[in-house]
């Protein structure tokens, strides 16, 4: 699927019972992922990103770690097995590439169908609007997210919880393709300093979209 773009932060939240009981009720559903994605405002985490053809097929795995703090402000850091930073501020986003020595700067989308990390790092009122929403309580805690746009990137989301923490993220874009990713080592809440800014290196081209 070529580089990772993609920009994914999951909020914490408390899951008690009431999870199993809702996952017949959409409307429920809805509001028990609204209420409980709002209850954390920062959260890093290290994550492994493993992507698949639409033959269920492996076409890359890279690891990184990541720095949210609501409202849209993230850095999203993959290592390897190309190093890739994606820095976001509710304003802009920096896509840089050190290899390629080459860095693009768009302003940052709000529309939660352009932009699934809206439901993660922003607001996510209206999201039964944009998205039909199913729960069920397996081993982990599975909501569902099916765009009822489809026009939208993707055409399915999994967000899943063990207990209170985010575990895994699932994404199916329109043409098959599959990403999942696996947060690790999570630290909700804490104090974060960055001012999720990006200055380029020197020598390095600026490529600007509007």
């Amino acid at each position: 699927m070529g580089r990772l773009l993609i920009i994914i932060f999951f909020s914490n939240f408390f899951v008690d019972d009431a999870v199993s009981e809702m996952q017949n009720n959409p409307l429920d559903c809805t509001k028990n992922l609204q209420r409980l994605l709002s209850f954390v405002n920062t959260m890093s985490a290290d994550f492994k990103q493993i992507n698949y053809t639409e033959k269920n097929t492996i076409t890359q795995e890279a690891y990184g770690y990541l720095v949210a703090k609501k409202p849209g402000n993230i850095i999203w850091i993959t290592k390897a097995p190309l190093e890739q930073h994606i820095i976001a501020n509710n304003k802009n986003i920096w896509v840089y590439d050190p290899d390629l020595e080459q860095v693009t700067v768009s302003r940052f989308v709000q529309d939660l169908i352009l932009n699934p990390a809206i439901l993660l790092i922003g607001d996510i009122e209206g999201a039964e609007l944009i998205y039909n929403i199913t729960c069920a309580k397996t081993q982990l805690f599975d909501f569902i997210l099916i765009p009822i746009n489809t026009k939208s990137l993707y055409k399915k989301i999994q967000i899943s919880f063990k207990k209170n923490t985010p575990v895994k993220m699932k994404l199916w874009d329109s043409l098959g393709y599959r990403s999942e990713i696996y947060f690790t080592k999570h630290q909700l809440n804490k104090k974060i300093n960055s001012t999720f800014q990006f200055y380029p290196p020197d020598g390095v081209d600026v490529i600007k979209h509007k």
